[in-house]
């Protein structure tokens, strides 16, 4: 037994089989993200869904074929989605989005979840004005000199102050889906600022990890990696 395991070794069986493992790996963890993202989509509009229900019934008012029902209610949706994205682009998009938080804010139960939900829509939005571009990248320790640490965004320079200790507020990406992350309070002195993008850090978590030296700045690298 040992004989095959050391010429399976020395044949370059089982580096041939990693080189491979390797190379597909991307692909497979794409698609692992894309399937998990269609199974949540499929909860949420599917056709078993309340809001694939409601889609149907709407389209039943015109046909009586359910699968046609399904496509006339996603059309009228998408048509209607399709109108107030161009009425926010125009001019009026200032004023249409400070209608609705009047109205909004006049619901105390809706209140209450729609502006959380709304601050972190605005902040992933791709625009010169966008929250997200405020947010820096920062190492948080845990522990003094030989703990270990993390990377997460600092969601403001504001402090929280918890018995003896001054904390920040830092959002921590998780991978392979870095908004499904979670938040902690972390002492302002175990909380270190990086200079690095945001979306080099979604990259990190996205790839697992192994991306890491690719989207990690030059100056965070052992002098021997930074030369090879």
């Amino acid at each position: 037994m040992k004989r095959i395991v050391i010429w399976i070794w020395q044949r370059g069986v089982v580096s041939t089989f990693l080189t491979g493992f390797f190379t597909i790996l991307p692909f497979v963890i794409t698609i692992a993200i894309m399937a998990w993202m269609g199974s949540a989509i499929q909860q949420w509009v599917g056709p078993g869904s309340p809001a694939g229900k409601m889609l149907r019934a709407i389209g039943l008012r015109f046909v009586t074929d359910e699968i046609v029902a399904s496509v006339i209610g996603w059309a009228l949706v998408l048509t209607g989605l399709w109108l107030v994205g161009a009425l926010v682009k125009s001019t009026a998009k200032y004023k249409l989005e400070e209608a609705v938080d009047t109205v909004v804010n006049h619901i105390p139960i809706i209140k209450t979840i729609y502006k959380p939900v709304s601050q972190v829509v605005d902040m992933l939005r791709q625009d010169e004005q966008s929250n997200m571009q405020g947010m820096q990248v920062v190492y948080c320790r845990l522990g003094r000199d030989y703990g270990g640490g993390f990377l997460g965004l600092l969601a403001s320079q504001q402090t929280y102050r918890f018995g003896a200790q001054t904390c920040y507020v830092v959002y921590i990406p998780t991978a392979p889906v870095p908004m499904s992350g979670g938040v902690m309070f972390v002492p302002v002195d175990d909380v270190e600022p990086i200079d690095m993008e945001v979306e080099d850090l979604i990259q990190i978590c996205v790839s697992l990890g192994v991306m890491t030296s690719k989207a990690m700045p030059a100056q965070y690298l052992p002098e021997n990696e930074k030369t090879g």
